[in-house]
């Protein structure tokens, strides 16, 4: 199951870094950051199940930056959306 596991999240975050290159999608997307976070998500698991000590930390890194993009991104939605409801 955790290689499994580990393909999917590989998969999810080349398909996200072949949409950006490609101009699919832009690197400040829901799409791509969400695709980011959940692959690495994935491979995070992935690294630490197998004790492959030195990949936890960077996908840990990656779900943190991905985390903190989708973060940032709905902080300033909620921002323009209150903004847009203070106008008449």
């Amino acid at each position: 199951m955790v290689h499994i596991m580990g393909a999917i999240g590989s998969v999810i975050v080349l398909l996200a870094y072949f949409l950006v290159t490609t101009g699919k999608v832009t690197s400040s997307s829901w799409r791509f950051q969400g695709m980011n976070l959940v692959g690495s998500v994935l491979l995070t698991i992935y690294s630490f199940a197998l004790a492959a000590w030195a990949a936890v930390p960077l996908n840990g890194t990656w779900v943190i930056i991905a985390a903190v993009a989708l973060t940032r991104m709905e902080v300033r939605r909620r921002r323009a959306s209150a903004r847009a409801g203070a106008t008449p």
